[in-house]
């Protein structure tokens, strides 16, 4: 998979399932739309595949609708195998950049051994985000991973503030104030409450934030400061890291099974998994694609469109219900982080 962080000041992210998830999620490191960032090196080389907006803006949203859908899907539909369906998508993505870099259709630098130390943490912490995430799917309503992921990014701000300078106006203020409470009127009043649910995503929390801040200091470093890497470069070496740690979560969760278990699916199902290894490769080309034809403003209100679309295909596809007050919360939430996404892009 390849996901995404969300804070707009990082590098572009690099997971699937962090398209909320996982937006889900960016070939470079993806809480995130807050869901990604400009690529930093615009458009890749060879491109070829149209330079209109509309048509990548679709892009954009069939590969996150894909991702946010197709792995809630696929998790109830294939049951406890998770990693697996992690090692396919991981795996796909790792085969399309090393053919892309073969190709000279992706820049890259020589990937030295420090490199290769210095992100291993990431490809850990990027490995608990998918899993985690892949985990709470069959509990809990699409909505509620959305209103999660906002959540990440007012802890995110919060710790920006304290431990890294960070400064915000008011109307960022206001806008995290928003989001928070929006945050705790659908949760106080989610009708699909499950616990185990909640404790999956409060682990895909703490990952997201603990891989934020991680790549805020050390892909910051390595691809706009330093320049040793690019962002290709450094999402190669986050995801062929997370080969063997999915692996190794693979087995000691004995899915030794899974391809007993793929056998009777229905095509649907077996359509879903190989769109999702799609998606995640889709979503990695699509999101430095937009940012390089269209403002980061509109970017980021595209992924916010995709997050509500994605909530009601949800609704309708699992059905999912949700109280007024749920709603009322949601859109509250969602609008506080979409305003505070703006807020961040005026303040540059």
């Amino acid at each position: 998979m390849v996901a995404v962080h969300k804070a707009a000041t990082s590098p572009p992210p690099t997971t699937v399932a962090d398209e909320e998830s996982q937006e889900t999620v960016p070939l470079v490191d993806k809480p995130a739309p807050q869901d990604a960032v400009a690529a930093v090196e615009g458009p890749a080389k060879g491109g070829g595949l149209g330079e209109s907006p509309p048509f990548w803006l679709f892009m954009l949203f069939l590969a996150s609708v894909t991702m946010t859908v197709g792995n809630k899907y696929v998790m109830k539909a294939w049951g406890n195998f998770a990693n697996t369906l992690t090692l396919l998508q991981n795996g796909t993505a790792v085969a399309y950049l090393l053919i892309s870099r073969h190709l000279g259709m992706l820049e890259m630098k020589p990937i030295t051994g420090q490199q290769w130390r210095v992100f291993l943490a990431t490809a850990f912490f990027l490995t608990m985000q998918i899993f985690t995430s892949l985990k709470a799917l069959p509990y809990v309503a699409i909505a509620t991973v959305v209103v999660f992921r906002n959540t990440c990014t007012v802890i995110i701000a919060i710790i920006d503030y304290c431990f890294f300078g960070n400064k915000f106006n008011k109307l960022q203020v206001a806008s995290l104030a928003l989001t928070t409470c929006g945050m705790l009127i659908y949760a106080g009043q989610d009708i699909n409450f499950d616990l185990v649910g909640y404790l999956w995503l409060l682990g895909n929390s703490v990952a997201t934030i603990a891989n934020t801040f991680w790549n805020k200091v050390f892909i910051t470093k390595y691809t706009k400061e330093l320049k040793i890497q690019t962002s290709y470069g450094v999402s190669l070496i986050q995801q062929i890291e997370t080969l063997p740690i999915v692996f190794i979560l693979a087995a000691a969760n004995n899915e030794g099974g899974a391809y007993m278990a793929y056998k009777p699916l229905d095509v649907a199902a077996k359509l879903t998994i190989l769109a999702t290894c799609a998606g995640g490769v889709l979503i990695g080309i699509a999101y430095p694609k937009c940012f390089s034809l269209l403002s980061g403003t509109s970017v980021v209100v595209a992924s916010t469109a995709n997050k509500a679309v994605s909530i009601l295909i949800g609704m309708w596809l699992f059905s999912t219900r949700l109280s007024a007050v749920q709603v009322l919360g949601l859109t509250i939430c969602v609008g506080g982080s979409l305003w505070y996404a703006l807020e961040g892009k005026r303040k540059r």
